[in-house]
């Protein structure tokens, strides 16, 4: 064990934001900040500008949740583990002012509580070689500078899905169909401020010229249409997995997320709503075809973390969003390193709600005390790491064990 552990700090870097306080994730890190000291730390939360051209980072906020219950601005301490929840990569005068705050000789990749995942082009092919797990990828096409859609709907007739190379919450997303017009198409999704949108095309050179647009301010992907929906809203199935306090995954829990009416993805940030997952899947797909998807699950889930780790590095917690199409079958829409707890704190299960917070600081201490906080840019093999060996049975809402 570890003694004196009130000296240890773990700095949480997040968007900066305008208002008070002036950063993104508030709750989170909130939660965080108090049941940090069960664990033997502090936590301090590091605004990270948008541009550092001119902003500097000098300053840190900690919650004062004893006394004044309220964010309080210090001058930043040193700084012996960093939690990046920036969806955007650190520019690199980011980086070197966050390891100023680190101990002597050590580098932000050495004290980094995770790794990052890439884009999503990466993470499909880091997980498409032969294996189990290829019968659950939705087939996947990296979009370049020529577009050939056409004969994409030729194979896929239901439909194209485009999603951003590298997005968040459903923003930027775009189903491509053909109407019931001969030569004529739509193209329905959300926009940059997760709005819907949608467009008509009479012309296929009108197609291509918007496509081509789209494609060269961001790089995108492109996969078929499935019909993941309940009732006509698309749903998807969120399994949070987090490594514990011995350094083991664990499936914390799973959610699903119904989108709104019309709406093509089923993010909380785009209106969606969250389920038990066991209650939804029964009424969807009765019993016996629920209790095989959540098996299907746990499964995917014992998989994927240590095909990850072996190519980005090691990873703390990883949300990964299933999707079901109407014959029961199972599908992975989606990795993310850096997932939110939204769905999770309407479950109306409190203790698996907290494990989404405490678990987070639990790995972190087991870090400090295992002293194992080695460069995770690269391979590693670690104490008590291994996803099979620590994938434990949990129980989900409505009594399915996962």
């Amino acid at each position: 064990m570890l003694t004196s552990m009130q000296r240890y700090t773990m700095a949480v870097l997040v968007r900066e934001t305008t208002g008070a306080p002036p950063f993104a994730d508030e709750y989170f890190c909130r939660r965080l900040s108090m049941g940090s000291s069960r664990y033997g730390m502090r936590i301090v939360v590091i605004p990270i500008p948008s541009s550092l051209s001119e902003s500097y980072i000098r300053r840190g906020y900690i919650y004062d949740w004893k006394n004044q219950k309220q964010w309080l601005a210090v001058h930043i301490p040193t700084i012996d583990l960093v939690m990046n929840r920036c969806l955007r990569p650190l520019s690199r005068r980011a980086r070197q002012q966050i390891e100023a705050f680190l101990p002597p000789a050590c580098s932000l990749r050495e004290r980094s509580w995770s790794a990052s995942l890439p884009g999503k082009w990466d993470i499909y092919q880091a997980l498409s070689g032969p294996g189990p797990l290829r019968k659950v990828l939705i087939p996947t096409s990296r979009v370049g500078s020529s577009i050939p859609w056409e004969s994409w709907l030729a194979r896929w007739p239901k439909g194209l899905f485009f999603k951003p190379a590298s997005g968040t919450h459903g923003k930027n997303t775009f189903r491509l169909s053909t109407l019931k017009t001969p030569s004529a198409w739509i193209v329905e999704g959300r926009n940059a401020d997760n709005e819907y949108f949608h467009q008509t095309f009479q012309q296929a050179s009108d197609v291509s010229s918007w496509l081509e647009s789209h494609q060269a301010v961001q790089k995108m992907i492109v996969q078929p249409y499935l019909e993941l929906s309940h009732f006509g809203r698309v749903f998807d199935i969120r399994a949070l997995l987090q490594k514990n306090g011995h350094g083991r995954w664990t499936l914390t829990g799973c959610m699903v997320r119904e989108g709104p009416e019309g709406s093509l993805t089923s993010n909380l940030h785009g209106g969606g709503t969250a389920y038990p997952t066991d209650e939804y899947l029964t009424e969807r797909y009765g019993t016996d075809q629920a209790a095989l998807l959540l098996q299907q699950i746990r499964h995917a889930a014992a998989l994927i973390p240590p095909l990850l780790e072996s190519r980005f590095g090691r990873l703390a917690e990883l949300g990964l969003d299933f999707g079901a199409d109407a014959d029961g079958r199972l599908w992975l829409i989606e990795v993310n390193s850096k997932p939110g707890r939204t769905s999770f704190a309407e479950a109306k299960d409190e203790h698996m709600h907290a494990l989404t917070y405490t678990r987070p600081l639990a790995y972190a201490r087991y870090l400090l005390q295992q002293i194992v906080l080695a460069d995770v840019s690269r391979p590693m093999k670690m104490p008590n790491s291994s996803s099979k060996a620590g994938l434990k049975r949990i129980l989900i809402p409505g009594g399915q064990g996962l």
